[in-house]
C-alpha cells in the first residue's frame, strides 16, 4: 500500500515473489482502498507506507486492530518518519524497512514474516487441537459420571457437587429431567463404527445447542450393557423458567430437533422423557425415559413421547415371555438346520406377539424378546457341546432385530434364511438321520414310531418322513422293520434264545405278529430259519 504509483509497481515487479512462494494478490493507494480489498481477500501480509493522503498507515494499522484482523504489517518509513515506525510496531506491526527500498532488505523482512506466519500457524493448530483434547476428555468425563448415577451406584454425600463442579455441569440438582434418545435407522451415513461414534458426538452437540435455550443441559452415548439397544443418547435438562406443567419448554423444539437429525445426520430418532425430580432419582428417571422412547417399536422413529401417561401401565406391566417352550423347540430346531420348523416357529412368535401387543408396554416386550432369544443361543450352544456330529460347525445366534414389532416376522426369516444358506444342507439333513438311527438303536426293545422320532427331534413328521426317504432310500416303516428282522435273525443264528424272548428284545408284545412279520419279509417263520440254519 503506497500512494505513490511507481513504487508499488517496483515493489510488484522487481522482487521475484513467486520463488518465494508468495503469490501478490493486490494493491492500493491509500488505507480506505487497502480495508476494502481486505475484508474481500484477507491477505496475509501487508506492506504499507506510513505517509498517505486519505487513511495513513498509522490508522490503517488502528483500523485493522480494532477489526479483528490478523494480517502481518510491515511498514515502510523513511528516517524522518522513524518515530512513526517505532510507534507503529508499539501497535503491532511486524516490523519496517527504511527507504529507499532495497530489494535484499525487503526480502529479508519478508521472510522472517513468513516464518512467523507459520510459528502462529502451527502454534494455533496445536492450540486447537488440545483445546478438542480438553472438550473430548471432558465429553468423556462427564458420560461416565452420569452413567455411573443412570446405574445407581452409591456415592458418598458431597461428591457430587464436586464432580459437578469440576466438570462445568450447571444442572440443578433438585430439578432434572431425563431424556432418552433411540435411533431407529442409522440410514446410509453410518458404515462404519467410526461413522456411528461420529453420529452419536455431533447429535449430543444438536440435543445441547437446542436444550441450552432452556436451561443447563447434558447430553451423552449410552453404553451400558444393562440398556443396550434401548437407547443410544441420554440428555439431563433442567428448566431455567419451570412453566407449571408436565411438559417441558424445550419439548417445543425436539421435533424440529427430530427433523433436524434426519435431514443432516441422516438418522430417524426417537424421544422419551421422564417427569422432573431430584438427581436422587435418576435412574428411575431415566428408566421412565426409555419406556416412553420404545413406542417406535410399536409406531416407529421421529416422535416425541413423555412418559407421564404410562406412568400406571408402568407399575402395573408384568414381563413378557413369549409362547411356552418356544426357546428350547427353537434351539433344536436351530440346531437341526430344519428350515420349515423354523419359519413355523418364527410365525408362532410373531403371532404370540400381535396377541400380547395389547397387554405390554414396547420396552417390556423388547426385553423379554431380548431375554428369550438368550436363552435360545445358550440353549442352543449346550446342544452344540453335547452334539457328536463331529463338524463342528458353530450354531447361529440368535439377534434382537433393530426393527418394529410389525417387521419383526420378515426380519427375523431373513437374518435366518441368511444363516441358513451359508450352511450346508447335506450336513444338516445326514445330522438329522443320524440323530434319528441313534433313537431307533437306542429304543430297541419298543415299538418306535415315526411321530416318536420327529417329537424326539422336535420336527413335523411328514416332513422328517420326506428327509429320511430322500437320505435312507426308504421309508422310515421299512427301515425299522428290516433292521428288526436283521436283528431277529442275528438272534435267531447266534442265540439259544427263544421265540418268544427275542420277539419281546425286539419290542413285539404279541409273537404271532411277530411270526407273521417275519415270514411276510423271509418268506419263512422264525422257526423254519433256525431250523434251516440260514
Amino acid at each position: 500500500m503506497e500512494d505513490e504509483r511507481w513504487i508499488r509497481r517496483g515493489l510488484c515487479e522487481t522482487i521475484d515473489w513467486a520463488t518465494e512462494g508468495i503469490r501478490v494478490s493486490g494493491e492500493a493507494s491509500d488505507g480506505e482502498e487497502a480495508m476494502r480489498f481486505m475484508e474481500r481477500h484477507s491477505p496475509d501480509i501487508v506492506i504499507t507506507d506510513i505517509v498517505m493522503p486519505v487513511m495513513d498507515g498509522m490508522t490503517f494499522l488502528k483500523t485493522m486492530r480494532e477489526q479483528k484482523m490478523s494480517s502481518e504489517v510491515i511498514i515502510m518509513s523513511g528516517y524522518s518518519d522513524f518515530e512513526y515506525a517505532r510507534t507503529a510496531l508499539k501497535n503491532g506491526a511486524f516490523d519496517y524497512v527504511l527507504k529507499p527500498i532495497h530489494e535484499q532488505n525487503m526480502l529479508g523482512v519478508v521472510r522472517r514474516c513468513v516464518q512467523e506466519l507459520e510459528r502462529k500457524r502451527k502454534a494455533e493448530t496445536e492450540m486447537n487441537r488440545l483445546a478438542r483434547s480438553a472438550r473430548e476428555t471432558l465429553f468423556l468425563a462427564r458420560q461416565r459420571l452420569f452413567e455411573m448415577l443412570l446405574t445407581e451406584a452409591p456415592y458418598s454425600p458431597g461428591w457430587l457437587p464436586e464432580q459437578m463442579k469440576a466438570l462445568q455441569i450447571e444442572l440443578d440438582p433438585c430439578r432434572i429431567r431425563t431424556f432418552a434418545v433411540k435411533i431407529v435407522d442409522w440410514g446410509d451415513k453410518a458404515k462404519t463404527d467410526r461413522d456411528r461414534a461420529l453420529i452419536l458426538y455431533a447429535l449430543c452437540n444438536m440435543l445441547e445447542e437446542t436444550g441450552a435455550r432452556f436451561g443447563p443441559v447434558v447430553a451423552f452415548p449410552i453404553h451400558n450393557q444393562k440398556t443396550a439397544g434401548e437407547a443410544d443418547v441420554a440428555m439431563l435438562h433442567t428448566e431455567r423458567y419451570p412453566i407449571g406443567r408436565q411438559e417441558p419448554g424445550i419439548a417445543a423444539d425436539l421435533p424440529r430437533l427430530i427433523g433436524q437429525a434426519e435431514a443432516m445426520l441422516g438418522v430417524r430418532i426417537g424421544i422419551g422423557y421422564s417427569g422432573e425430580a431430584s438427581f436422587g432419582r435418576l435412574a428411575g428417571m431415566f428408566e421412565e425415559a426409555l419406556h416412553a422412547a420404545a413406542y417406535w417399536f410399536y409406531e416407529g422413529g421421529g416422535s416425541l413421547r413423555g412418559a407421564e401417561p404410562i406412568a400406571g401401565a408402568m407399575q402395573a406391566d408384568l414381563p413378557y415371555c413369549g409362547p411356552a417352550g418356544w426357546d428350547s423347540r427353537f434351539a433344536s430346531a436351530l440346531k437341526m438346520g430344519d428350515a420349515r420348523l423354523l419359519e413355523q416357529l418364527v410365525r408362532e412368535l410373531a403371532e404370540h406377539l400381535r396377541e400380547h401387543r395389547a397387554k405390554h408396554l414396547p420396552l417390556t416386550i423388547r426385553r423379554g424378546l431380548k431375554l428369550l432369544f438368550q436363552n435360545v443361543n445358550q440353549k442352543s450352544d449346550a446342544l452344540h457341546r453335547r452334539s457328536n456330529c463331529g463338524d463342528g460347525a458353530a450354531p447361529v445366534p440368535l439377534e434382537l432385530p433393530p426393527c418394529t414389532a410389525d417387521a419383526i416376522e420378515d426380519a427375523l426369516l431373513e437374518s435366518l434364511s441368511c444363516a441358513m444358506a451359508s450352511e450346508r444342507p447335506v450336513r444338516s439333513r445326514k445330522w438329522i438321520v443320524e440323530r434319528a438311527l441313534q433313537f431307533i438303536e437306542s429304543n430297541r426293545d419298543r415299538m418306535v414310531t415315526m411321530n416318536d422320532v420327529a417329537a424326539h427331534l422336535y420336527l413335523n413328521h411328514s416332513y422328517f418322513s420326506k428327509i429320511f426317504h430322500e437320505e435312507m432310500g426308504e421309508t422310515f416303516s421299512r427301515y425299522v422293520l428290516r433292521s428288526r428282522i436283521a436283528a431277529a435273525k442275528r438272534l435267531l443264528k447266534e442265540t439259544p434264545l427263544k421265540i418268544y424272548e427275542i420277539a419281546g428284545q425286539l419290542g413285539y408284545t404279541d409273537i404271532r405278529h411277530f411270526t407273521k412279520m417275519f415270514k411276510e419279509f423271509e418268506g419263512l417263520t422264525p422257526a423254519q430259519y433256525r431250523d434251516h440254519g440260514f
